[in-house]
């Protein structure tokens, strides 16, 4: 008697822990609260005390006090679901009794229907209110935090890290795309129509701003799968663009730039202008010389600051990247601190996995260079991190000037737009430490019976 083949159990789908881009509490797939659809809710009569249908935008009391404590005033939101009860307040409306009231997807609660019969998939954070990702709860989600003082060049290097993410090489088969329109619109507003378009620079993050992050997907690996785009990896990045200066305050790490006490990953940046290298670069670069800030902190003090501010960053990937490494080809050759033929000064090429060879060797000059002009940086950051690598970038590829734009001095980028170099090396060594890219190369092309050629693009 043959024996009947046990039907294989079908795959259950992994769901992650969820964790807030804006307040950084982490909870469970199924806690998460939802916006409805439509305005209608009850209200309280103050007449009666009874129940009253309104319809009308409310004042969600959890996003109030998230925008107040940057002293701003929420804007008027439609109501808000608890799929499982369990808080009250006039914001709120309950689920409907229907059997499917609650929608799930690979796993993940992704919907529900409202008693007034409204179905919405907008989830929210239960604690501070605010949107969530569409793919929370169903891919990992890891939150990039760039540092460093003040004009080092954070908001010009997201900027291009952004962009070249876009068109990384092809063997990555990546994508990288925004998690909502508002999104696009305002990376395209604020950063990329000003670079890529007029040539110049975004205007400087100031303190006093409430800092929304860029949040995107990003796929890797992606093959074609029954028509459906199917990939190794998908990954939640959240990039948050903060003033350089309010890393020195505890306050605004606190408030504006808690996104550093809860990162997964730095990019540490420090200008060239903050070393020993800076008077000279002065002397010789009138563009440096624009850079020369007198009294401001140089790179030591700058990384003393982030040390204090009770950051937990010593086991998370750092990388220290030295920006605007164009600068430094004005050396004399008598007192060059990189070789003319450098590989810093060469766009970095990482065909479908990290390169190690390039990274150890931009590292090893790098490590040079703060161990001439900043030893104590230096000394500080090895015996402070336990995962960093050394990096140099130059977001323009060249000079800046200052030109007039509506009564207002702007830096104009001379070549008319960025012409990057090396700017994606220090994430893509980021991304490779979390596990997202493969730091080895695919295996080898195999010729199979009948020709043709099949390829692993990541090892796992």
């Amino acid at each position: 008697m043959a024996l009947m083949k046990k039907k294989p159990e079908a795959e259950v789908p992994e769901v992650y822990p969820i964790k807030c881009p804006y307040c950084f509490k982490q909870f469970g797939a199924d806690d998460v609260h939802f916006r409805a659809s439509a305005s209608k809710h009850y209200v309280t009569s103050p007449q009666t005390g009874e129940k009253m249908i309104r319809e009308d935008s409310v004042i969600d009391k959890n996003l109030a006090d998230y925008y107040r404590q940057f002293g701003r005033q929420a804007p008027r939101r439609f109501p808000v679901i608890a799929p499982f009860g369990g808080v009250t307040g006039d914001e709120y409306i309950n689920v409907s009794n229907d059997a499917d009231s609650l929608g799930y997807k690979n796993g993940v609660l992704y919907s529900v229907k409202d008693e007034f019969g409204g179905e919405t998939e907008k989830r929210i954070c239960p604690y501070c209110h605010n949107d969530l990702p569409r793919s929370a709860g169903q891919y990992r989600s890891y939150t990039i935090a760039f540092a460093g003082d003040t004009a080092v060049g954070k908001t010009v290097y997201m900027t291009t890290l952004i962009n070249r993410l876009q068109f990384l090489d092809d063997g990555f088969k990546s994508m990288l795309m925004p998690l909502t329109a508002g999104v696009s619109e305002k990376y395209d507003t604020y950063y990329f129509t000003p670079m890529y378009k007029e040539g110049l620079l975004p205007e400087h993050t100031h303190v006093n701003e409430v800092v929304e992050p860029l949040i995107y997907e990003f796929r890797v690996g992606i093959n074609k799968v029954n028509g459906d785009n199917v990939a190794d990896q998908t990954v939640t990045l959240t990039f948050y663009d903060v003033a350089g200066d309010g890393i020195k305050n505890a306050d605004y790490v606190n408030t504006r730039a808690r996104h550093l006490k809860y990162a997964d990953a730095f990019i540490y940046m420090v200008d060239p202008m903050q070393t020993g290298a800076a008077q000279r670069l002065a002397a010789l670069n009138s563009n440096a010389c624009g850079d020369y800030i007198i009294g401001r902190g140089d790179a030591v003090k700058i990384l003393e600051s982030f040390f204090t501010q009770d950051i937990d960053f010593k086991d998370k990937p750092t990388a220290i990247v030295l920006t605007k490494s164009d600068l430094l080809k004005s050396t004399e050759t008598s007192q060059r601190y990189f070789s003319k033929d450098s590989s810093i000064y060469r766009q970095c090429e990482h065909k479908g996995f990290l390169d190690t060879e390039q990274v150890e060797t931009v590292n090893t000059e790098v490590h040079n260079f703060f161990g001439i002009t900043a030893p104590l940086f230096r000394k500080n950051v090895d015996f402070m991190f336990n995962d960093v690598k050394y990096f140099a970038v130059s977001a323009l590829g060249g000079p800046t000037e200052t030109v007039n734009v509506d009564g207002a001095d702007r830096k104009k980028i001379v070549n008319g737009i960025p012409q990057e170099i090396r700017v994606e090396e220090p994430f893509l060594w980021i991304l490779s430490q979390l596990g997202i890219i493969s730091d080895t190369p695919p295996e080898a092309p195999r010729q199979p019976a009948g020709g043709g050629f099949f390829r692993k693009l990541f090892s796992k």
